[in-house]
């Protein structure tokens, strides 16, 4: 074989294997995201702090900004929560103030004081952001070894969950994934990939991210203090003789069905710390009869009793 023949063979064997690391690209699958919980769990307000890059990473990307981003989104997709936001505060806030001015039209202006409250802050901390090479990867190719080096990256996170009423930390949740790809990936090739896009999430990096957030998101559904929905009474008229309550056919309720009405509960606490220890259900007042039935709220008039507010607990008659 002359020397014209070898430098065309190499160089079709080295296309070859270019075309094999390209297609083989990443070894690891994709975690799946959250499933939703059962309807009668009432999804908690949360909101997401920057997060705090603790790794070696100091390149082109604004992590902490980026991750919390990612983690807001995955929590948003779950509907495992409601997520509120307190980075932008400042700007909503501002544009509700701005609809006050006289220069603005009266109708459609915002609402004031519908502002939610996040029940619970999480802090996240990047503990590690790295991609290196690993082992070799050989192909056979005409009896001929080519060697190359597979990519490794790794993402470690820590979740910390903040009661806001109190201020104790819940629980704190550690969260991390690895991917492989079967081709090397140097500095470079992320010039101006943007984080969190199409082309970052193929990445070795991207997929290790995707999966320590969404590992992140379930770790935090099993962690947070779950709250049952319970039924109550949203609305009383003027009169008392007119009820609607906070649930419909998508909470089972029926015509004709009675109800007991509870008044205000009692919370213990312990004396020494004040730590909320149980809560004693109040008094029942009266019982009332479901009349009609919508999707979501049902209509009820008193059968005895009086002095019936909104918020008072409906439980089952006896």
């Amino acid at each position: 074989m002359n020397s014209s023949n070898i430098l065309k063979h190499i160089r079709t064997i080295t296309f070859t294997l270019v075309l094999i690391v390209a297609s083989s690209g990443c070894m690891t699958r994709m975690i799946k995201p959250a499933k939703p919980l059962p309807d009668n769990f009432v999804p908690p307000v949360i909101s997401v702090s920057t997060f705090d890059n603790r790794s070696n990473f100091s390149g082109q990307w604004k992590l902490g900004d980026g991750m919390a981003d990612l983690l807001i989104s995955e929590l948003v997709v779950s509907r495992n929560f409601i997520v509120v936001d307190r980075q932008q505060i400042h700007r909503i806030v501002g544009e509700i103030d701005m609809q006050r001015d006289p220069h603005f039209r009266k109708e459609g202006r915002t609402p004031t004081g519908r502002l939610k409250g996040s029940h619970y802050l999480i802090r996240g901390v990047i503990n590690d952001f790295s991609q290196t090479s690993g082992s070799s990867l050989w192909f056979k190719i005409k009896n001929v070894l080519l060697g190359g080096h597979a990519s490794k990256a790794k993402v470690s996170l820590t979740l910390t969950i903040i009661n806001v009423e109190s201020g104790e930390i819940v629980n704190s949740v550690q969260s991390s994934a690895a991917a492989r790809a079967r081709g090397a990936y140097i500095e470079g090739e992320y010039e101006g990939v943007r984080f969190g896009g199409d082309v970052f999430f193929a990445t070795p990096i991207g997929i290790a991210t995707s999966n320590a957030i969404r590992s992140g998101v379930k770790e935090l559904t099993k962690s947070l203090p779950r709250k049952d929905w319970t039924p109550m009474i949203a609305k009383v008229s003027l009169t008392g003789q007119y009820i609607i309550i906070n649930g419909g056919n998508d909470r089972g309720f029926r015509e004709d069905e009675i109800y007991a009405i509870r008044g205000k509960s009692e919370q213990i606490t312990d004396p020494s710390t004040g730590d909320l220890l149980s809560v004693l259900p109040g008094p029942v007042i009266g019982k009332i009869q479901i009349t009609s039935v919508e999707e979501k709220i049902s209509h009820a008039v008193p059968v005895n009793g009086s002095n019936f507010k909104r918020g008072q607990i409906v439980a089952p008659a006896n």
